[in-house]
């Protein structure tokens, strides 16, 4: 998986939290199953950029020193 993927799946992550939410103050149905969703992918993008960023060798020559 290329680093695009995982801000592609933070985007759509913080997309689908902002409709939760407007879900959530509107009071309608299916707000939870929304931010848990959203929320899942928020944290997927997050842990795949990590990865990412610490399987690369300039980051890890970065943080021996």
């Amino acid at each position: 998986m290329k680093v695009k993927h995982a801000f592609i799946l933070l985007a759509l992550g913080l997309v689908a939290v902002a409709v939760g939410m407007v879900f959530k103050i509107c009071h309608w149905t299916g707000a939870d199953a929304i931010l848990i969703t959203a929320m899942a992918m928020e944290a997927g993008g997050i842990l795949l950029l990590v990865f990412k960023l610490l399987a690369h060798p300039g980051v890890r020559r970065l943080l021996n020193t």
